[in-house]
């Protein structure tokens, strides 16, 4: 398959979520670049939308460039955060109506919360940019909590971030069959 990874935000321009000098976007690279390796050693074409910090602002360039580069699936990552740092938990987003975006999302949350025994949030419909603009299945997803101090903290070891990107990763392998369809490189 073609996948394109968009790891969400884009560095000092547009850090996103911050908490004690941690961005969100450095996190969310992180956890993309696992991913990345693991999908292209499982044979799938990646595509990600940065790989590294980027000028770029907006949302609707990211669903353009995997348009334009005809991906089967697109995977938008984040780090939520809210002002309460005991808010906690994983959640994935897909477009209104798209099956297959629903499918994703429900692979990827379940495998998230038992890989990493987060709080299970759902799996949500959203009308995002990035889901909205995209073609192909899309889905975003809310790894943790970067404002909750346990969360920031598994966002940040290496090995928990390796951990998302396996999570995300099985959800990829297990999509075809999930979903009932063939998808062809």
């Amino acid at each position: 398959m073609r996948i394109a990874i968009d790891p969400g935000h884009s560095g000092p321009c547009e850090p996103g979520a911050c908490a004690e000098g941690v961005t969100e976007a450095a996190v969310v690279l992180a956890i993309s670049d696992y991913l990345s390796q693991l999908l292209v050693a499982a044979g799938h074409s990646v595509m990600m939308t940065r790989s590294g910090d980027c000028p770029l602002t907006g949302l609707k360039w990211r669903a353009l460039l995997a348009n334009c580069w005809r991906a089967d699936l697109f995977i938008s990552i984040h780090a939520n955060s809210y002002s309460e740092p005991t808010a906690h938990g994983s959640e994935v987003y897909y477009y209104p109506g798209s099956r297959y975006g629903l499918t994703l999302a429900r692979l990827i949350q379940a495998e998230m919360v038992g890989r990493l025994g987060t709080t299970d949030r759902g799996f949500k419909h959203a009308m995002y940019t990035v889901l909205e603009d995209t073609i192909c299945p899309a889905v975003l997803v809310e790894t943790a909590f970067l404002s909750n101090p346990d969360e920031r903290k598994l966002l940040t070891e290496p090995d928990s971030q390796q951990l998302f990107a396996e999570a995300i990763a099985e959800a990829v392998a297990r999509f075809p069959k999930e979903s009932r369809i063939s998808l062809i490189d």
